[in-house]
């Protein structure tokens, strides 16, 4: 596919200079911080030094103001990837085959995200890579919403026959095993990758603080007795000293309409508001309409669409049976 683009093939990142990279890199991360999923510490430096010295794989086109750069992440057979196009849609095409064409024959699936490309350029982009089997699209938003004084008026106590504790008197494997059944089947279990402990992996990033110094006093669990049992959790992290993001939402699915996701979602904006934030933010998958409408009737609204282009490896064509 990719003679059919044109222009200069992009370079590997392996042996580019460092100071480069790093430009490129931090156009990157400026995106990334108007999202608010700014990476953490020395982000663009660590980076840079994986992609120069072929840790992790890329690949990139010059001038960095013209050009742009993509590069992924092995998670097991799972790949994690980003592209980031400064020059339109002809460079991030050619970048992105750069990308899939260049994943080993183990990697069998890749989700990739994209920045510096307009709404439309992206769309058109997206358009040209499904034309790849195995492909799929996974559409997100984020959403936003103003704190205020209303919000203190929500009711602290949960719904009857539950009890709230602190997210640290459940254990990661109680919030990890919560978390898969809840999105077992749906993208966002995709997005996840598909190794047994990936809940856990994602579980354990939040409470570490990776997604943003994760709020304890604005988090909190779901608990039903008799016999004890997990419901619910809410798990919350800052992202300014005025923005905080709400990062999971999760509802045991045989637990599902019975207030127990409205519950914790006011809840946590009560706490938010208790703690001096303005705003709050959530990401969620357009296909997950329950919580969007969740969402919509506690006032968040769209600030932000987000598109993850999905590969999986189409499994090998059958063999015909030998003659008997």
């Amino acid at each position: 596919m990719s003679a059919s683009t044109g222009g200069a093939a992009p370079r590997r990142t392996a042996g580019a200079p460092r100071a480069h990279l790093e430009e490129l890199l931090q156009l990157v991360r400026r995106e990334l911080r108007d999202r608010d999923e700014d990476p953490t510490g020395a982000w663009v430096e660590e980076t840079a030094v994986d992609l120069a010295g072929g840790a992790k794989p890329g690949w990139y086109l010059d001038p960095p103001e013209r050009g742009g750069i993509a590069f992924y992440a092995r998670r097991g057979p799972s790949a994690y990837a980003h592209l980031h196009s400064s020059g339109g849609v002809a460079p991030a095409r050619r970048l992105a085959e750069g990308l899939l064409d260049g994943l080993p024959d183990d990697v069998v699936s890749v989700d990739l995200g994209f920045t510096g490309l307009g709404a439309a350029d992206e769309r058109e982009l997206v358009r040209s890579l499904l034309q790849r089997a195995g492909s799929t699209v996974i559409e997100r938003v984020a959403l936003d919403r103003p704190l205020g004084a209303d919000d203190a008026r929500f009711p602290a106590e949960p719904p009857g026959g539950l009890e709230r504790v602190p997210v640290a008197a459940v254990t990661v494997d109680a919030l990890a095993e919560l978390d898969r059944a809840a999105f077992a089947g749906t993208v966002d279990a995709l997005l996840l990758g598909r190794e047994p402990d990936a809940n856990r992996r994602a579980i354990e990033a939040i409470l570490a603080g990776r997604l943003g110094g994760f709020l304890d006093g604005a988090s909190a669990a779901l608990l039903e007795a008799e016999p004890t049992r997990l419901v619910g959790t809410v798990l919350t992290s800052e992202r300014s000293s005025h923005r905080a993001i709400v990062v999971a939402l999760i509802v045991d699915p045989e637990r599902r309409r019975r207030g127990v996701g409205r519950y914790l979602l006011g809840w946590t904006l009560r706490a938010l508001w208790a703690l001096g934030y303005e705003s709050a933010r959530l990401w969620v998958s357009l296909e997950n309409r329950p919580a969007l409408a969740l969402y919509r009737d506690f006032g968040f609204r769209e600030v932000l669409p987000a598109t993850i282009y999905r590969w999986d490896r189409p499994a090998a064509s059958a063999q015909p049976h030998e003659a008997r």
